[in-house]
């Protein structure tokens, strides 16, 4: 439920796109000479590949477990083929799935530190996006190293406490 929470607030920051950064009213964006220029082709054509790209992983999640991992099969066999960016980033899409057998964080960060797109221009729809799934990414597996630290702690506290009880009832 928490990272369907952080997915929803990816496609908020990354359908707001730009705005954020940029103090200027919207009506003033579109007024501006240089904000025309900003906005040629290809940042359109990535926004509306990050549009894509979120409302493909919104789709996926609607999906049963068996047409989710056959898409997955699909998917990672394509990009074994055609090593494309787009097919690169439904992948990532599909190892963020929660709870999914097929998930692999290394591979996840491998894919999003080889995405070309976060070599791309400071301003690219693609790199933000790229970014942030990154950034998700990273700090999950931070997350998950707490959890799993906490858990030990845990399991080591408990063992002692058994210990001690058995030491007790020994004794008497």
């Amino acid at each position: 439920m928490k990272e369907r929470g952080l997915w929803l607030c990816v496609a908020t920051l990354t359908l707001s796109g730009c705005a954020l950064f940029n103090p200027e009213t919207p009506e003033d964006r579109l007024s501006s000479p240089v904000a025309i220029a900003e906005s040629g082709p290809d940042y359109d054509r990535e926004r509306a590949e990050v549009s894509a790209l979120l409302a493909y992983y919104q789709d996926v999640q609607g999906l049963t477990a068996e047409e989710q991992k056959r898409e997955h099969q699909a998917v990672s066999h394509g990009f074994a083929r055609v090593r494309s960016e787009l097919g690169r980033l439904k992948l990532v899409l599909l190892l963020s799935l929660p709870q999914a057998p097929w998930r692999d964080d290394a591979r996840l960060l491998a894919l999003l530190e080889g995405a070309v797109s976060r070599k791309a221009a400071a301003d690219s729809p693609l790199r933000h996006f790229v970014g942030l799934l990154l950034k998700m990414t990273q700090e999950r597996l931070r997350d998950q190293k707490r959890a799993d630290d906490l858990q030990l702690k845990l399991d080591t506290m408990l063992e002692i406490e058994n210990k001690l009880r058995e030491r007790k009832s020994r004794t008497r």
